[in-house]
């Protein structure tokens, strides 16, 4: 979210000056770069979605990433863009798979978190010359964030 948040500088202002909450920016950015790629599923009875035929027992995946992308639900899809309707993201899951985990990130990132690291460093700047390698698949994040205050 912080590096989101500094190469959008015209969003970042829109939360400094309240008209969007850190916590709109930390669910923006969830929905946009995902952390969590995928999850495993057991497809629980034999069932049919177009051209493909799942038995029970098979293995599909859950790829959070691609259903938050999703152009039909998304104005912006591919883009960091708090303005849009984050109703239909499915960043921590849904039904009995929802994330445990979904309140206490809310809270530690969107509310504690990042209000208090752009409060104690308001000059806060991305290195301009070290890029953002973002990694990973079950678990997806950046390598580092070289910055300056």
């Amino acid at each position: 979210t912080i590096w989101a948040l500094l190469k959008h500088p015209n969003q970042l202002n829109e939360v400094k000056n309240k008209n969007f909450s850190w916590l709109d920016a930390f669910e923006e950015f969830a929905r946009w770069i995902s952390p969590i790629g995928m999850s495993p599923r057991r497809v629980a009875k034999q069932h049919r979605i177009g051209d493909m035929h799942f038995l029970e027992n098979d293995r599909v995946f859950f790829m959070f990433g691609s259903g938050n992308r999703d152009e039909e639900c998304f104005a912006y899809p591919d883009q960091f863009n708090m303005t849009q309707d984050r109703s239909n993201t499915i960043t921590f899951g849904a039904g009995p798979h929802f994330c445990a985990g979904a309140w206490i990130s809310r809270c530690l990132i969107g509310e504690v978190a990042l209000p208090k690291l752009f409060d104690k460093f308001p000059n806060l700047r991305l290195n301009s010359d070290s890029p953002v390698e973002f990694r990973g698949w079950a678990f997806r994040g950046p390598l580092e964030l070289n910055c300056s205050w």
